[in-house]
Order: structure tokens, then sequence, then C-alpha cells
């Protein structure tokens, strides 16, 4: 892998006022697993054959499962808050492709060409970055450094503060008046950050820094030799040996994991970091990464309906939650000032 550094801030800057002068169209509904990844997972089911995913909710395991269509699973409300629309154009091709690269690696001709392998290894990278754990750490940091801010304004640069109190509104500041000018310090930032455009340039800033770090990693192909593969709203998992960790927020990244691994279908599953090819998963292999999948889960795990899953879900699931979404980020509006629903 080739590191990249992120950009600097005033690079970042740089990103945001270009991101400022795109259109605002939001979509609320946004995927954070494709639909293209999520239709190999689906069956005709009922008597109207239609086709649907199975699916089960972490909080409630023993519940009866639900069968859904593709179209209504893997999504995550206004994800993306701020012009989603102009997000979703830069990996628009990646997904569009990936069901005719799925298909060329099911069939046996996926190494006949690089382009589909570059199209997994982006589906990869997109559902790494494009990710509910992203977006976790994307706040956490934010508060972080919003709380050493304060802190820091409060005690070490507090006869300053008091000064631009002063000089600004002319008399001495309580307790709660320095406060607010600290935190008037850093306003504009705040902004950003509480309408999503810090998020929206950073997730497109990272898929675009990725892709070229991993431009020369091969990709392998697992096929099933027993089992079935279930895949869950965190679909990329950051594997160790060693380690039951599935990504950043048990700090696994890209830099520091043996393997990326992605489930294409029931019985294929994709591989940064492990060589070129096709190869073959025992059972055993098989358990290990539908556990790891059932772990990282955010709120959901998905499955063939007639996988009979079920119960190993049920009874793989961890009291261990690394990707559980803070209830404040769950947005179901946001300010009609800034977002234009289309």
């Amino acid at each position: 892998m080739r590191y990249l550094r992120p950009p600097t801030p005033a690079e970042y800057d740089r990103l945001v006022l270009k991101l400022l002068q795109e259109p605002r169209e939001l979509r609320p509904d946004q995927h954070v697993v494709s639909r293209v990844l999520l239709e190999r997972f689906a069956e005709a089911v009922g008597a109207k054959g239609e086709r649907k995913v199975r699916y089960l909710n972490r909080s409630r395991p023993s519940a009866k499962p639900i069968d859904r269509g593709p179209a209504g699973c893997g999504k995550f409300t206004n994800f993306i808050r701020y012009a989603s629309k102009a997000s979703e154009q830069v990996w628009a091709e990646t997904e569009t492709l990936l069901h005719s690269a799925i298909d060329a690696a099911e069939s046996g001709d996926f190494f006949r060409t690089s382009r589909h392998q570059d199209v997994v290894r982006e589906a990869i990278i997109l559902h790494t970055v494009r990710s509910i754990p992203m977006l976790i750490i994307s706040e956490q940091t934010w508060r972080e450094h919003h709380d050493r801010h304060i802190t820091r304004w409060m005690t070490e640069r507090r006869e300053a503060l008091v000064h631009l109190h002063r000089e600004r509104f002319g008399w001495t500041p309580d307790e709660s008046g320095l406060r607010v000018m600290a935190e008037d310090l850093i306003a504009s930032l705040s902004a950003q950050m509480d309408r999503g455009i810090y998020f929206h340039a950073t997730v497109v800033e990272r898929f675009r820094r990725y892709k070229r770090m991993l431009a020369k990693q091969p990709v392998e192909l697992r096929r099933l030799t027993d089992g079935e593969l279930l895949i869950s709203d965190v679909p990329v998992l950051a594997l160790r040996e060693g380690s039951l960790g599935t990504g950043p927020l048990e700090n696994h990244g890209i830099e520091n994991c043996d393997e990326l691994v992605l489930p294409l279908s029931p019985r294929l599953l994709a591989v940064l970091g492990a060589g070129r090819g096709y190869s073959t998963m025992d059972a055993a292999s098989v358990d290990r990464i539908n556990a790891a999948q059932i772990r990282a889960s955010a709120d959901y795990v998905y499955m063939r309906p007639g996988s009979g899953l079920e119960s190993f879900v049920r009874t793989s699931m961890p009291e261990v939650h690394p990707n559980r979404i803070p209830s404040d980020l769950r947005q179901t509006k946001v300010p009609t000032t800034f977002a234009r629903t289309v």
C-alpha cells in the first residue's frame, strides 16, 4: 500500500469551499450497503414471488425476521446530511459497474480484465469510508476537538478570552459569558460540522485518496465449499490475525489490518491483502466471517431468506457492540435552510 497523507487544514478548507458551490440536493434515505450487493442476497418469496432480503434487528434478535426488497434495506437516514446527491455522483460509476463485476466473479471471468478488479477494490473502499463507523468516528473526533478548544480557552487562555469579551461587549463576563465567547471563536467550524459539510468533504476525499493508496492491491475471490455468507449494515471488515476486532472503532484500519473483506454474494467473498486469484473457504472460515459480520453490525444483519442462518445470528450475537449508533446521530430531519429534498 502506498501511504498518502490526509489534507492539511488549509486544504480541507478549500475542499469545503468547493463543496459549498455544489447543488444542495439531499436524498434522505441513503444506502450504506450498496443495493447491488443486497440484491445478491435476495430471492423470490411468497405467493407473488417478490425478491426480498431477510434481516434481523440486532436490538431484537429473537424477534421474527423480516423480509424486504433490497431497495428498502441497508439505508441510513441523512447519513450525509449536506448535498448528498453530489456525493453519490462521486461513486456512481463504481456502484453501476459492480453488478457486472460480480457476474464476472461468479462466472470465472473476473480476472480477464483489470476493470473488474478495480471496481471491486473501489467497492471495498467505498464501504470502508461511506460507513457507520466512519460517521461515529467523525462525530467523536469533533466532540473531542470542541471540548479541548473550550477547555484550553477557559484555562490556559482565560485572560485573552476575558480581553476579547471586554473588547467586543464592554464588560467583564461571568463564567457562562466566557464559555459563550469561547464557543463563538469556532462558530463557523461548528456550523460546518453540525450541517454535515465537513463530513461530506471527508468521505469524498477519503474515497479518492484511498483509491490511490490501494490502487496496486490485488483482489482475491474466495468461493465457498460449504455454508453461506451473510452481510451486515457494516459490510467491510478490517481483520487482523489473533484479534476479534472488525474495524476502526476497534483500532483496525486499512493501514494495520491483514485483510479487508466484503461479501459479494452468499457464496463469494472479496479480499484485499491476501493475493490475487480464486481460492476456497471451508465451513469454519465461513462461520468466522459471518460471526465478524454480526459483531460489526450497527443495527441489521441481512441474509438470503432460505439460508437458515437465523439461528446462527442469534447464537453468535456478542455482548460487545463496537458500532452502536449514538442516538444523536440518528437524524430524521435536517434544517430546511440548507437542504432541498428531491
